[in-house]
């Protein structure tokens, strides 16, 4: 009769897994897994490398298991998100011989702010043709770039991206070409950033000032 009273692996099920989620660099994130019934041994694995098992995860002190561990809860609590949580996870429940599907967290990161070369004030020479440079750093996804004056957004700029050595952020750089027929001296320039992480844009602004020869 003693036998009967173990838990039987064979009849362990998920009654939650981790999902596919979005999150913000900077956010918690919590990826649930829960098993009820089950005490054997735990284990999440990020990328397929494993983390730790059961509640001991202390080589990565951002992380942390949470739940009522007699309920069979092993939720996995990301306190601030980082570029390198963005990844698969899953949660494995030794004994029983089951793990969950692996679920994608995707970790976007807002741009740095950006940077106008030449920047706060370009001085130019009267009927000089010239171009205005700005890049957006560190983003993820990669951040679009738009010029506005005046209120109006500019065009004809050109663009280009460069993934990082991370595989997962990128740099962009606009170049805007401008003509001295349609600036005035002392006429600011907007190079406006953004990207998912931050709809509402970051701002560089630089100041014409046209030397008269």
């Amino acid at each position: 009769m003693a036998e009967m009273s173990w838990f039987n692996w064979s009849s362990a099920v998920f009654t939650q897994q981790p999902t596919d989620l979005v999150v913000v660099a900077g956010q918690p994130v919590t990826l649930p897994c829960t098993i009820p019934g089950y005490h054997g041994m735990v284990l999440w694995l990020r990328d397929g490398m494993a983390l730790g098992v059961n509640r001991d995860i202390s080589g990565y002190p951002r992380y942390d298991i949470i739940g009522d561990h007699s309920k069979g809860e092993y939720h996995l609590l990301i306190q601030r998100t980082e570029i390198q949580d963005d990844a698969f996870f899953e949660c494995q429940a030794i004994q029983a011989a089951i793990r969950s599907r692996p679920a994608r967290l995707t970790v976007l990161v807002p741009p740095d702010d950006p940077v106008i070369v030449g920047a706060p004030v370009m001085s130019l020479r009267a009927g000089d043709h010239f171009n205005l440079t700005c890049h957006a750093d560190n983003a993820k996804p990669a951040a679009s770039i738009i010029w506005i004056r005046n209120g109006l957004v500019l065009s004809g700029a050109m663009y280009s991206k460069t993934l990082l050595r991370d595989g997962k952020r990128e740099s962009t750089i606009s170049t805007l070409y401008l003509s001295p027929s349609n600036i005035e001296s002392g006429q600011q320039i907007t190079c406006r950033a953004s990207n998912k992480a931050a709809p509402n844009g970051k701002d560089a602004t630089v100041t014409i000032d046209i030397q008269r020869k």
